[in-house]
C-alpha cells in the first residue's frame, strides 16, 4: 500500500487477487476487482452530489454489505463516513452531525446492485434531515461543511481540497454510556486497528456475525480484506442465518458478540465444528463469562477460542484465550500489539496509534479524556505480574460528571 488509507486496502487486494471473492452475502458475491469498481462508483456518486474532502456523509447501515462500498468510496474522497443504525444512532440523527449528504438505501442499491437486497430497493425511511441536493454550480456555491472538531481544537478548520491523507478523520461513530458522543477515527487509526498482524488469523472465509450498527464490524471487514480474505455476511439477521453462512461457506472463522454466540449455540452448534477460530467481541469483559467460552470450546473442538475487549475510542484493547479463563479467573487478557496501558490511581489509561482523534464537536469531553497522549477509560482495574488485566468496574469520569478537566 502507498499509505495507511482505507481505499488503498481494497485497491491493493484488487491488484494482488482480482478474482478472489471479497464479499459474499447470500447468493451474491463480489470479487476484489468488482469491489474495487463498486468503491470507485461510490466515490464518483458522492462527488456528483457535491461531497468533497472533509464533508460528512451519513449512510444507513442496516445492510452492512450495501454500505461497505460507500465506506471505502468516502475514504477515497477524503469524506467522513457516518453510519446510521436505529439501535446505535444518536437521538437526533443526522441533523446533529450536519452532514453534507444523507444517502438513502435506494442510492446504496444503485451503487452496488449485486449486493442490494429487496428490502434495500423499497422506499427508504425519511431521514431526520433531508439530503443536500446536488450543487447547481461550482463548489464555491455550496455551503461549506462544519469542522469535525469544535473551534479551538488541534484539528481546527476544514481540510484543504486534495487527495486524502492518513490523518484525515474518516469514521464518526456514536457511543455511550450516558450522554451519546461522536467518536472520530482517522484513516490511519482505522487501518492500523484492522492490521491483520494484530489478530493472527487462519486462511479462509470469515463470517461476520456482528450487528450492522456495531462499531467493530467495519474493523473486522477491513482486517479480512487486508489479509485478502473473503468476508461472508449473513443474508438475514438472527442466529439461524449465521449458522447457515458458516455451513454453506465452510468458514474458518466466526466473529460475534456474546449475544450472537449465545444464539448460535442455542440454534445449531453442530454447524460450528469445522471452525478454526472462534472470536468473541465485547465492550464489557464480564459480558463474555467463562461458561460462554466453555460452551464455544465444546462446540468448536478444533478452533482457537478468543475474546477481545475494546471500545470505539481504543479499538481492540485486550485479548484473552480460552485457556486464560481457567488459569486466571476474571482476567480480560493482555494488551493487544501496539497498545500501551497504565493504571493511574487505579484507573486504566491507554496509549497508542489505535486511539480515536477526539469527540465530535465536544472539546471539553475530548480534553477530559485525552491528555498527553493517554486516553482515560474511566475503568477501574488491576494487573498481575504477567501483565493480565482485571477490570473491576467503572469510575465516574470528568466527562460523565460534566466537570471541567483538572489542570
Amino acid at each position: 500500500m502507498s499509505g495507511l488509507l482505507i481505499g488503498e486496502v481494497v485497491r491493493s487486494a484488487a491488484e494482488a487477487a482480482p478474482g478472489r471473492a471479497a464479499l459474499v452475502r447470500g447468493g451474491r458475491a463480489l470479487t476484489f476487482a468488482e469491489l474495487d469498481g463498486a468503491c470507485d462508483r461510490a466515490g464518483r456518486h458522492l462527488a456528483a452530489r457535491g461531497v468533497r474532502r472533509g464533508d460528512r456523509v451519513a449512510c444507513p447501515a442496516r445492510s452492512l454489505a450495501a454500505a461497505l462500498p460507500v465506506y471505502v468510496g468516502a475514504a477515497r474522497a477524503g469524506a467522513v463516513f457516518v453510519p446510521l443504525e436505529r439501535a446505535t444512532a444518536p437521538a437526533r440523527p443526522p441533523g446533529a452531525v450536519t452532514p453534507c449528504l444523507v444517502l438513502t438505501e435506494t442510492e446504496l442499491a444503485e451503487v452496488c446492485p449485486a449486493l442490494a437486497s429487496a428490502a434495500a430497493l423499497a422506499p427508504a425511511h425519511a431521514p431526520a434531515s433531508p439530503p443536500v441536493p446536488p450543487p447547481a454550480g461550482p463548489r464555491a456555491a455550496a455551503t461549506p461543511p462544519e469542522p469535525a472538531f469544535a473551534e479551538g481544537d488541534p484539528e481546527e478548520g476544514d481540510p484543504e481540497e486534495g487527495d486524502p491523507e492518513e490523518g484525515d478523520p474518516h469514521l464518526l461513530l456514536f457511543t455511550g454510556p450516558g450522554r451519546t458522543r461522536g467518536v472520530v477515527v482517522s484513516q490511519r487509526a482505522a487501518v492500523l486497528r484492522a492490521h491483520c498482524g494484530a489478530r493472527p488469523e487462519p486462511p479462509g472465509a470469515l463470517v461476520c456475525g456482528l450487528p450492522p450498527g456495531h462499531w467493530g464490524a467495519w474493523t473486522a471487514v477491513l482486517r479480512q480484506w487486508q489479509a485478502r480474505g473473503t468476508v461472508v455476511l449473513p443474508e438475514e439477521p438472527g442466529p439461524a442465518a449465521v449458522c447457515a453462512a458458516v455451513r454453506e461457506h465452510r468458514a474458518a472463522r466466526l466473529l460475534g458478540t456474546p449475544r450472537v454466540w449465545e444464539g448460535v449455540l442455542d440454534t445449531a452448534p453442530h454447524h460450528l465444528t469445522a471452525l478454526r477460530c472462534a472470536d468473541v467481541e465485547t465492550a464489557e469483559p464480564g459480558a463474555a463469562p467463562p461458561r460462554l467460552l466453555e460452551a464455544i470450546r465444546t462446540a468448536t473442538p478444533g478452533a482457537r477460542v478468543r475474546a477481545f475487549f475494546g471500545t470505539p475510542e481504543t479499538g481492540d484493547l485486550t485479548a484473552w484465550e480460552h485457556s486464560d479463563v481457567r488459569a486466571r479467573p476474571g482476567t480480560c487478557g493482555t494488551p493487544v500489539p501496539g497498545v500501551r496501558v497504565r493504571l493511574a490511581r487505579g484507573e486504566l489509561w491507554v496509549r497508542g496509534p489505535l486511539l480515536f482523534d477526539g469527540y465530535f464537536r465536544d472539546k471539553r469531553a475530548t480534553d477530559a479524556a485525552l491528555r498527553d497522549g493517554w486516553y482515560r477509560t474511566g475503568r477501574a482495574g488491576r494487573r498481575d505480574e504477567d501483565g493480565h488485566l482485571y477490570l473491576t468496574g467503572r469510575r465516574r469520569t470528568e466527562r460523565e460528571r460534566g466537570a471541567a478537566p483538572s489542570p
